[in-house]
């Protein structure tokens, strides 16, 4: 049995991957030569920063072109998304296709090359409507066209490596005959027939007969049943948009709307803080931050019992803030400071526990990749936004060490007996950690004083970081590389995601989702609380199965008009769900904290060992959405204070 495994899976690979690194390295190239130009718009912000504080001069028209420049940086990423087939996707109906997914895999990666090429011809019409209509800047006067047409002509190499690297998987396919093992049939069948399930919804019910409340619903079924069948989230968003638009406006309006949202996707400023903020994470974390924070932390409260548990979470958090992922800290700490409590004795459900929890500060810290993605899609303020999670983030940091603190003394053997504290040591140690130190006062400091916009303060973090990743001794050009790449894959696949979800909210405001959700919710009659406490639910739930951007962008058109309905606040919920899918995010039996500590563990420890250790942590957070939920002012009163 373990031999045909094997050789499935060797037949797997081959299909799919073959002998790609031609094409790899041209992806691979096109990536690294657009974000070093992300790098270099970055120091010209940095100078602008600089000519306004000292001087009466700007960088002239920067604000403009940067979302222009945006666009050519992040078509040049997509290729490296795509080719890798690294977008973000759900494995529901893993078990239903059976152990081969080569079935699956090869007809989510044709619709991934659909949608990649729809991307490029929608940039292209973007470009001519730039040229017929003589689209200038305001400020300076270029002319969009050619800037249009760079981010066109790149978008479009990178599609047709795509193209390219699929035929080859499909003739692999026959010559190597791996069709014939077992089980590709079956995954074959569950994925077409996802596929032909929605739709033949969207055939039957997208139509002038049926109500819009009724399409909306449709709309969102046929999504869910692709995301359930392993279609990319952003992905299936896009082809149900496009085909939803096509079905109901026609397929010309339906390319209009694509053409506009792509288009808006691009060039947004907002969205440009988020391969920034994904840049300073990266070079933080090569130039050796996360050891500096640990070691000032473990300093701090190494003295206490449960110390190093403590200074785990608290440096957890700390880099969060620096990284914005969740998953990255969860990693990256993982490293540091497990080895670190295993010296040290401690239980291995404790010292795995705590950092798998503490890992679910990063994507609440601001600054927030997700919430950047969930302002931008409301329609509400990053700045306040980020203002609003500071104090959220610290209660949920303060809840975890209050947790490690009773879980040691109720159970003296999670933790080993404490050395006297060393205060020339502990002073060494902060003295040794000014350089995350000063990333956070300039960051954040010139978020909350309103120094900084969003994507400002997003490009000088991501100097500093690249100022002390390449000062630091063990850095070298192969890990620049690789932080490189890092940040654009998972910067590409953010924004495959947002354009995709941009497309379907496209088609939901066409259908009145609002009305369908109010329909099914009688606001009036069904008491606030009990549909807060469902909504609740739900999020726990969405959490230990989806990634955190994908659990919010795919609810947010459904949940927004009961928020709103109730009267409550947009940013509150904002900062309420993140907390929500970051604690799903630790939740048996899918926590992805808790699969991604075990991956970096090994072998020495089961998951349940590592679920046992995460169970008080899962009570603090109880707590602290019980808090939230019930006292709004946590989240709603830094903001008030700081705009008064």
């Amino acid at each position: 049995m373990k031999v045909i495994q094997e050789n499935t899976e060797r037949l797997r690979r081959l299909v799919l991957e073959g002998n790609g690194s031609a094409l790899m390295r041209l992806s691979l190239f096109l990536a690294i030569i657009v974000l070093v130009g992300l790098i270099v718009l970055a120091a010209a912000t940095l100078v602008d920063i600089a000519l306004r504080a000292f001087s009466s001069y700007t960088v002239r028209g920067l604000f403009e072109l940067s979302g222009l420049f945006m666009a050519i940086i992040i078509a040049g990423l997509m290729s490296l998304v795509f080719l890798q087939r690294r977008n973000i996707r759900v494995d529901v109906m893993r078990k239903v296709a059976g152990d081969n997914q080569l079935g699956v895999q090869l007809i989510c990666a044709l619709s991934e090359v659909v949608v990649f090429v729809g991307l490029a011809v929608v940039l292209g019409f973007r470009a001519w409507d730039a040229y017929e209509y003589g689209e200038k800047t305001m400020v300076v006067g270029w002319s969009t066209t050619g800037l249009w047409v760079t981010a066109c002509v790149v978008m479009s190499i990178g599609a047709l490596l795509a193209v390219i690297r699929h035929i080859a998987q499909w003739g692999r396919l026959f010559a190597t005959k791996a069709y014939a093992v077992p089980g590709f049939w079956r995954s074959l069948s569950v994925i077409i027939g996802a596929f032909a399930l929605a739709a033949l919804l969207l055939v039957l019910y997208l139509n002038e007969d049926t109500s819009p409340s009724t399409q909306a619903g449709i709309g969102f079924l046929a999504l869910y049943i692709l995301i359930a069948a392993q279609v990319p989230i952003g992905v299936a968003l896009a082809l149900l948009g496009v085909a939803s638009l096509a079905l109901t406006l026609g397929a010309e309006q339906a390319l209009v709307i694509a053409q506009n949202e792509v288009g808006r996707a691009l060039t947004s400023i907002d969205m440009a803080a988020i391969p920034l903020f994904l840049l300073m994470g990266n070079f933080a974390t090569w130039a050796g931050l996360s050891g500096d924070i640990f070691k000032a932390g473990t300093a701090l409260v190494g003295s206490t019992r449960g110390g190093l548990a403590i200074a785990s979470v608290s440096g957890c958090g700390g880099f969060g803030a620096i990284s914005g992922s969740s998953i990255a800290t969860t990693a990256t700490f993982g490293k540091v400071a497990f080895a670190e409590m295993e010296k040290r004795n401690y239980a291995h459900s404790l010292a795995a526990g705590c950092i798998a929890a503490g890992g679910t500060l990063g994507a609440l810290i601001p600054p927030s990749v997700v919430l950047i993605v969930y302002c931008v899609v409301v329609e509400e303020s990053i700045q306040v936004a980020f203002q609003a999670a500071l104090l959220p983030g610290l209660l949920a940091l303060s809840m975890y060490v209050i947790a490690i603190m009773i879980a040691v003394r109720l159970k003296p053997e999670l933790a080993p007996n404490v050395d006297k504290f060393d205060w020339p040591y502990a002073r060494k140690a902060l003295i040794q950690a000014w350089r995350p130190t000063l990333l956070f006062l300039l960051v954040l400091g010139g978020l909350y004083g309103g120094i900084f916009t969003t994507q400002e303060a997003a490009s000088v973090g991501a100097i500093l970081a690249f100022f002390f990743a390449v000062t630091s001794p063990d850095f070298t050009w192969v890990k620049f590389k690789e932080s490189l790449i890092d940040t654009a894959i998972n910067s590409g696949a953010i924004y495959v995601i947002f354009m995709g979800a941009n497309i379907f909210a496209s088609f939901m405001s066409f259908s009145d989702v609002a009305s369908l959700i109010l329909d099914l919710v009688n606001l009036e009659t069904t008491p606030h609380w009990l549909i807060l406490l469902a909504l609740v639910l739900i999020y726990l739930l969405l959490g230990t199965v989806f990634d955190t951007l994908a659990a919010v962008l795919v609810t947010t058109p459904l949940v927004v008009p009961l928020i709103l309905g109730m009267g409550y606040d947009l940013i509150w919920w904002g900062v309420v769900t993140l907390s929500l899918v970051e604690i799903g995010m630790i939740t048996p039996p899918l926590g992805m904290n808790v699969f991604v500590m075990r991956s970096v563990v090994g072998e020495r420890l089961e998951l349940a060992t590592i679920f046992r250790g995460v169970v008080p942590f899962l009570l603090a957070d109880l707590v602290r959405i019980t808090l939230l939920v019930c006292f709004p002012i946590i989240t709603l009163w830094l903001p008030s204070l700081l705009s008064s």
